[in-house]
């Protein structure tokens, strides 16, 4: 049993998070390894269900632990994290991280775009455009689901490979890259297409994200809906406040 101070005005759960923290940190196991269960926690500290779980939904809102219905509760994935505002396409922030990029491509086909991605590419009401559908994976997971939709003007054409990244190929194939982008980024929950190519249960938190990204004149180069799995993405940005006279 674990002695926890109950004199101190520091509530048991903020003990017994602090302790699970620094544990947790060591650096002793690696993501996905499995930790302990909710009835150990309660023994090996002698308090009750809601203390624990008080404790560990502190620690899971760190990031630090996933629990598993039945299987108890393990070390938390690692999250592909996105360092904001620097402007970096999924194949390099997959890189960047030391995971593997992937692409399971679902579709390419010309289709007439919906009035937000149309008025994104600055198009006329009767332009097409070129639909790329796509689960973007990491390690072999699947984490994105995209749907990129790309001016005709561009000249892409439905046959090319588009399992890469698609900023390296417009480059490749236009000689037009992409020097910025307006990111939008929103709350989600994964409704049942979506869950269900990113393998998760429907009602599953994720994350929407609108990007549409510009050439260095300004000029739009592609508009990109995505769907992303919660637990294995974050934004991360550095804010700065002008000083205050």
């Amino acid at each position: 049993m674990v002695h926890l101070d109950r004199d101190l005005p520091i509530p048991l759960y903020y003990q017994i998070y602090q302790r699970l923290e620094t544990e947790l940190s060591d650096g002793s196991r690696k993501p996905g390894d499995y930790y302990s269960t909710e009835v150990e926690l309660q023994e090996r500290f002698q308090v009750s269900r809601a203390t624990i779980r008080n404790a560990l939904t502190m620690l899971e809102n760190d990031g630090l632990i996933s629990r598993i219905t039945g299987r108890g509760i393990f070390l938390a994935p690692v999250k592909v994290k996105v360092d904001l505002p620097n402007l970096l396409s999924f194949t390099e922030e997959m890189k960047r991280r030391g995971m593997t990029p992937g692409s399971k491509l679902l579709d390419v086909e010309v289709i007439s775009p919906p009035k937000h991605a149309a008025a994104g590419l600055l198009l006329g009401d009767n332009e097409k455009t070129l639909l790329v559908n796509r689960i973007r994976t990491g390690d072999g997971l699947p984490i994105v689901y995209s749907q990129a939709y790309l001016p005709m003007s561009l000249g892409m054409e439905k046959e090319l490979d588009y399992s890469g990244s698609l900023y390296e190929l417009i480059q490749l194939h236009t000689g037009r890259s992409v020097s910025e982008a307006l990111h939008v980024i929103e709350g989600a929950v994964l409704d049942g297409t979506a869950a269900e190519l990113l393998s998760v249960e429907p009602g599953f938190p994720g994350l929407r994200f609108r990007r549409t990204a510009y050439d260095s004149a300004g000029a739009p180069l592609v508009y990109e809906d995505g769907t992303i799995r919660a637990d294995k993405y974050s934004y991360e940005i550095r804010l700065s406040r002008d000083q205050i006279t």
